[in-house]
């Protein structure tokens, strides 16, 4: 019954969205709460928040520096991977930033994809199945990748929603239902939390603005930047079960 959850989630999911019309993106999604000019820079504080991906995705790399982090070499390679991923959204998002539009939200959705992808590729891996989360990597990178390239030429943002949105639904039905391989796997909870908490200063980016000046943008970036980190930690501490060293 176990082995049927996954297939079934997605199935489930893959069917609402086919059966959904075409969603396209709003043209007020690039109107920001704060527009501000700071040192001649506009949108000052939603580009220099994406520095805190950088940090992490910097912070990371000593995670590789330690072999008991990881059972498997594959599983280094996707951890590079995503901190790869990390980095370039603080890269690809302040280009976004700077000059907001359609023709440049591309290069902030593009390393986003890589680091859902590769997160839920390592997870999968970790819970479920070493030769599964192996295989499926680089496949479901390319999906991802894929699915900004498909709402780029075509405006359906509908196969980005779901890379961006099934990893948040799967991750934790994974942690729910599946043993864990390491310890301090509390890391994914928390990644997963925080983006939902990103997402929410998203939405609420113009309201929050009537209580904080920068509105909620920028804030997204730092929470999903505390939840990447809070990963990040997890990954660096933890060892495989059963390993005599202390987390």
């Amino acid at each position: 019954m176990r082995n049927a959850l996954f297939p079934v989630l997605t199935l489930i999911a893959i069917a609402i969205l086919l059966f959904m019309p075409p969603i396209t993106q709003d043209p007020a999604y690039h109107h920001f709460a704060d527009q501000r000019v700071v040192l001649g820079i506009p949108n000052f504080w939603n580009i220099a928040s994406n520095l805190s991906f950088l940090l992490v995705a910097m912070w990371g790399l000593r995670a590789l520096a330690s072999r008991a982090s990881f059972v498997e070499g594959w599983e280094r390679r996707a951890y590079a991977i995503f901190l790869l991923g990390i980095a370039l959204i603080a890269v690809g998002s302040a280009c976004y930033h700077a000059w907001p539009s359609d023709a440049t939200l591309i290069w902030d959705r593009l390393p986003m994809t890589i680091a859902f992808m590769s997160v839920l590729a390592t997870v999968t891996g970790e819970r479920i199945s070493s030769r599964a989360g192996r295989l499926l990597l680089f496949p479901l990178i390319a999906i991802g990748i894929a699915s900004v390239i498909y709402w780029k030429f075509t405006g359906d943002l509908r196969p980005y929603l779901f890379v961006q949105f099934y990893p948040v639904l799967a991750l934790p039905l994974m942690i729910l239902f599946y043993p864990a391989r390491y310890t301090g796997a509390n890391g994914v909870i928390a990644l997963a939390a925080f983006y939902v908490l990103a997402k929410l200063l998203e939405c609420f980016d113009r309201d929050l603005a009537r209580v904080i000046d920068t509105g909620g943008h920028p804030w997204k970036h730092v929470a999903a930047a505390i939840g990447v980190l809070c990963y990040v930690v997890s990954v660096e501490r933890r060892r495989p079960k059963g390993d005599n060293m202390q987390p």
